[in-house]
């Protein structure tokens, strides 16, 4: 670590033991309870956005279920689901409504959707921000 313009100059070992991956507790009123999302770690995330995005047209609303798979996570940290078909199979009885909600949630928790709005603006590729890519 050394100082710059007044400002901690971080080391590799120091961005290391950051602690940024945080676990947020979500209530859902419908469910009666609460459920926990993750962020992704950068390489984890990009695989899936990538994967998101070469979905095809008819298989647009699989990446809802990608991403809840990915973030949602039991209050430890371990993954709910093993897969984005346990994921489908799970949460495709479930209302549509609670969904939508919980994966903007989830978008908003990765910060792809202030990333998608930026991008849209200015025209570049962004994040999936919809279940339909």
């Amino acid at each position: 670590m050394s100082e710059s313009n007044g400002h901690r100059q971080l080391s590799a070992d120091d961005i290391l033991a950051a602690e940024d991956l945080d676990i947020t507790e979500v209530q859902v009123a419908e469910w009666k309870g609460a459920i926990h999302l993750r962020v992704l770690p950068a390489d984890e995330g990009l695989v899936l956005n990538e994967k998101m995005h070469e979905l095809p047209n008819e298989k647009a609303s699989e990446a809802m279920f990608m991403l809840l798979a990915a973030c949602m996570v039991n209050a430890d940290g371990s993954p709910i689901f093993r897969s984005p078909d346990q994921a489908r199979m799970t949460l495709g009885k479930r209302s549509s409504k609670v969904l939508l909600r919980i994966q903007k949630q989830a978008l908003e928790h990765q910060g792809w959707l202030e990333e998608a709005a930026k991008k849209n603006v200015s025209g570049g590729a962004a994040p999936v921000a919809s279940p339909t890519g």
